[in-house]
């Protein structure tokens, strides 16, 4: 990665949710949901652009009033439950280079749904692919034990229930497990790994680890009184 890349964020806002219906539209502590990471990233003197990528026109007018830009809104096809997210940040890429010539080095992904973001993130994942000429970046949370997954059960058919790797829990008794998770709220990638290897992350690949408090997600509507009572408590400069 150059010194001085040409970086964009890409932020996917659907409207459609069957689990939380119009969820990016919804009031996280007295703001839009949609303007978390979008504050954030304004933030950061070295990202160049901000996109969001909908299919809604409610959320394209919020996007462009919160700072945004919403050059064209995302086809019906891509919109739905099981619209893989890269395929929605290839198109963002391919429709600007195509329809305005803006050719990005280095794409963001960030989500509404993991709103808690902080700008010190997205500047340490831009100076960690910088440093490290990575290929990408990817937020990740240290994993408690208990959750691990491989302690996942699953229960069969016939009523019987196993580890869900239960060759690997095996293996690994009284050896170090894996120790993080993708954190799901920052994909750094180069241009190259997005569009030629489909692909967010790359061969050269760094973590950036946060704190697990920052990963908090949302797929229902009491998620967000669980955050907002953690805003209250820690009282964190969440922008």
């Amino acid at each position: 990665m150059s010194a001085s890349p040409r970086i964009l964020v890409v932020i996917p806002a659907r409207g459609g949710s069957k689990r939380f219906p119009n969820k990016n539209l919804a009031s996280l502590n007295g703001k839009p949901l949609l303007s978390y990471p979008i504050d954030a990233a304004k933030c950061v003197a070295q990202i160049d652009r901000i996109v969001v990528s909908t299919d809604d026109d409610r959320i394209a007018e919020l996007a462009r009033s919160l700072g945004a830009d919403v050059p064209f809104l995302r086809p019906a096809e891509l919109a739905t439950d099981q619209s893989p997210v890269i395929d929605t940040i290839v198109h963002a890429v391919t429709e600007l280079e195509a329809r305005e010539g803006y050719h990005p080095d280095v794409v963001i992904l960030l989500q509404t749904v993991t709103p808690l973001i902080l700008p010190e993130h997205l500047r340490q994942g831009i100076n960690l692919a910088t440093e490290k000429q990575a290929d990408s970046v990817v937020a990740v949370c240290a994993l408690d034990t208990t959750s691990h997954p491989f302690n996942i059960r699953e229960i069969h058919p016939d009523g019987s229930i196993s580890f869900w790797q239960e060759q690997l829990h095996y293996d690994l008794l009284g050896k170090p497990k894996p120790t993080f998770y993708q954190a799901a709220n920052m994909w750094l990638t180069s241009r190259k790994t997005l569009l030629t290897e489909h692909r967010l992350e790359g061969h050269r690949n760094f973590p950036l680890v946060i704190d697990r408090k920052y990963a908090m997600d949302i797929d229902y509507p009491a998620d967000l009184k669980r955050i907002e009572a953690f805003l209250h408590l820690e009282n964190e400069n969440i922008v």
